[in-house]
């Protein structure tokens, strides 16, 4: 089921992108499709293994305050899924049994998310539960429709609509469940658009907690000990936690 690039175009279509949103969304995939071999290395850069490792856990953290034995998630924009594949293997070896599921739109990516035993959904952020569908009806994927968590690590400043993927988030999000999302702090350096393809430059507190009071009833913001490192630049990071 991995897509040609052509396919993805017609994909997008098919979700009813416009013109200008299918360009840029693919100028992102073609300057992904390059990096994937290399992602994992990539990632390592931009952390140290102790901000990798803190990241980690804080995620796992929330998921466990779920107090559940099993547990389905979906990866938002999994890319590699260099944090996806760390996340699962923590929660198993605290003993919860999970299905995980990664969706991304690069070709390139799902198939670095099925060699790492995560199930690949070929999607958009903005429209997760019509992705979910058509990987079901097309591809046999058998995903849920609800998952008790949806998370997003690294992710949330490249995409088009930020809030229009809370809402999409939320349309697949389980009774009880929660939204968890890693991702930069606000900051001033505009060359990330051009050389990481970053579409906005990163979300404050506020701005990312009155976001996401638009959309869920519950919302926690907070700042986290750990940071990018981009060349010379540093950038820190936030935590979100969403849920009705």
């Amino acid at each position: 089921m991995i897509p040609t690039l052509d396919e993805v175009r017609e994909f997008l279509k098919k979700l009813s992108f416009d013109e200008n949103s299918i360009n840029e969304l693919m100028d992102q995939i073609e300057y992904f499709e390059k990096e994937a071999p290399e992602r994992d290395d990539i990632v390592r850069d931009y952390l140290r293994e102790e901000c990798i490792q803190t990241i980690v856990e804080e995620i796992v953290s929330e998921i466990m305050k779920l107090n559940r034995k099993g547990l389905k998630i979906l990866d938002v924009a999994a890319g590699s899924g260099f944090f996806t594949e760390r996340i699962k293997k923590k929660l198993e070896d605290n003993g919860v049994d999970v299905e995980i599921y990664g969706l991304d739109i690069t070709p390139s990516m799902l198939k670095r998310l099925k060699d790492k035993g995560i199930i690949p959904i070929w999607g958009v952020a903005e429209k997760i539960k019509e992705s979910v569908n058509i990987a079901n009806k097309q591809y046999n994927i058998n995903a849920p429709e609800k998952f008790d968590v949806v998370l997003s690590t690294l992710a949330f400043h490249h995409f088009l609509e930020p809030e229009k993927v809370l809402r999409s988030m939320k349309e697949v999000l389980g009774d009880g469940g929660i939204v968890v999302i890693v991702d930069v702090l606000k900051h001033e350096h505009e060359e990330l658009k051009e050389t990481l393809k970053d579409t906005h430059l990163g979300f404050s507190l506020e701005e990312i907690r009155e976001m996401g009071s638009r959309v869920f009833n519950l919302t926690k913001v907070n700042y986290m000990d750990v940071y990018c490192e981009v060349g010379d630049i540093i950038v820190g990071l936030y935590k979100a936690v969403f849920a009705d």
